[in-house]
């Protein structure tokens, strides 16, 4: 183990806390415990809803993906930002709106009240997915995290997963506010790491005869990799590119991005946070292709795991301590999506799931539960990772991204866009969203799972306003 490299993160790690703890003497009751009491102004609230969105595939799965399978994989960066900017143009304005009618601090209880569900079916279906789509979100961001302290320090996966499972108890601390300060602090510092790394190794890179585009070149032809970003006529690139476009579709149904937009202080600045955001998000993907471009030049001959490029270029570029501190980057992201994801699991379990049926329970009781739930979400995810080691970070992610897109999407969209179907209907689009997204890779086709799921969730949503009025006529 580097010593200097764990001051480094020890450093780092002690700033988290100090900002966790802020959180904690504004964090009053419930409410600011879910959203923070509605107080977020635009920067924080911009940075936070990307930051949150960025897990550890922005270091580790996007740029091994640019490096072992090429140019197609910039789509991927291409349709998450087109979807981002639609999910700040027709979500969050009316979402804000509308959630604090409702005083609703869920996507399960905005859903309940918003189609006038009086049983807690809409409440209950939309609570059991979301629990199950994020804690398999969480346990591939410990992965990220078991894999770090492996490379970095030499530790074993399973210390290093367990060291990731302590440090999002931070939630513990101040809920809402903790996540989105924690969020726009390591949003800006991972913005700053993943600029420098690509740029000081292009600096560094040592002068050749044939220059940089003709080794990059070289590398594709070896690898029998494609450097044009538009795709071939053939099946296998029409489906790459199918996926990676379809991909930002997921947006509108991510339930912590969206508490994000809940909580922004006032719907007039958001229009603000969103060239905030959509400019910190462009920056960073742009960035990460450059890794995967860089890591052509400087590991020609491949690599053991593709998803160390990150890692291996700090680690061979920088001094000890300073690689300890750009390392803290990878952590950056991982705590940001497991921290926003543990957040609202927690307050799906306490609001949606505890609230309605023990209605005598105080505020501060609420309060106590949510950060229980944080306990048994983190030692689920981390039992789902220990046994998940060798699974790839990007598939589990992008999983666990289209569940929560394909569940909540539909009804998200119908719902901001004055799609009044009944609650019925309501049920039935999540339910086949979720089932769809969860079991379509079973099939292992090549047709994304998004499709069928977004599908199958509006087809469930006219099936049934269809239905109703042919029984009211």
């Amino acid at each position: 183990m580097n010593m200097l490299m764990l001051i480094a993160f020890a450093i780092y790690l002690s700033i988290l806390l100090v900002i966790g703890y802020a959180a904690y003497m504004r964090s009053r009751n419930a409410a600011d415990f879910a959203l923070g009491g509605r107080s977020s102004g635009p920067w924080v609230t911009a940075i936070a809803a990307h930051a949150s969105d960025m897990s550890g595939w922005l270091f580790m799965g996007f740029p091994a993906m640019i490096y072992a399978t090429g140019t197609l994989q910039i789509w991927t960066a291409i349709s998450l930002t087109f979807f981002m900017y639609l999910n700040w143009k027709i979500v969050a304005p009316r979402i804000r709106v509308l959630s604090e009618k409702y005083n609703a601090m869920t996507l399960s209880t905005f859903f309940e009240k918003h189609f006038g569900d009086t049983n807690g079916l809409l409440r209950v279906t939309s609570a059991l997915f979301c629990l199950y789509f994020f804690t398999i979100y969480i346990s591939a961001n410990l992965i990220t995290l078991g894999l770090l302290f492996e490379s970095a320090f030499g530790l074993s996966y399973t210390l290093g997963i367990c060291i990731g499972a302590l440090v999002v108890f931070y939630v513990l601390l101040g809920g809402f506010l903790s996540i989105s300060w924690i969020d726009f602090f390591q949003g800006l510092f991972l913005l700053a790491a993943i600029i420098f790394v690509p740029s000081y190794a292009l600096y560094m890179l040592p002068a050749t005869a044939q220059g940089i585009l003709p080794s990059i070149r070289d590398f594709a032809s070896i690898k029998q990799i494609s450097l044009n970003i538009f795709p071939q006529l053939n099946k296998h690139d029409l489906y790459i590119v199918l996926g990676e476009v379809i991909w930002g579709l997921g947006y509108f149904g991510q339930p912590h991005i969206i508490t994000k937009f809940m909580g922004i202080r006032d719907v007039t600045t958001i229009k603000k946070a969103q060239w905030i955001g959509l400019s910190w998000q462009a920056i960073t993907l742009t960035a990460a292709v450059l890794v995967g471009f860089v890591g052509m030049l400087y590991f020609p001959n491949g690599l053991a795991k593709n998803e160390f490029i990150f890692i291996y270029l700090v680690q061979q570029l920088l001094p000890t301590f300073v690689a300890g501190l750009v390392l803290c980057a990878i952590l950056a992201t991982a705590i940001n999506v497991m921290g926003a994801q543990v957040l609202v699991s927690a307050s799906v379990l306490s609001e949606d799931l505890f609230r309605p049926f023990f209605k005598k329970l105080t505020d501060k009781a609420i309060v106590l539960i949510s950060r229980l739930s944080v306990i048994g979400i983190c030692a689920l995810s981390l039992l789902i990772a220990y046994h998940n080691h060798n699974i790839g970070i990007f598939a589990l992610v992008k999983y666990a991204w289209t569940g929560l897109g394909c569940t909540f999407g539909p009804l998200m969209l119908a719902s901001v866009c004055g799609v009044r179907t009944s609650v019925q209907g309501a049920f039935y689009c999540i339910l086949a969203g979720g089932i769809a997204a969860a079991l379509w890779p079973l099939l292992n086709t090549p047709i994304p799972a998004m499709i069928p799921g977004f599908l199958g969730g509006f087809a469930a949503i006219f099936l049934m306003l269809k239905t109703n009025k042919q029984e009211v006529s």
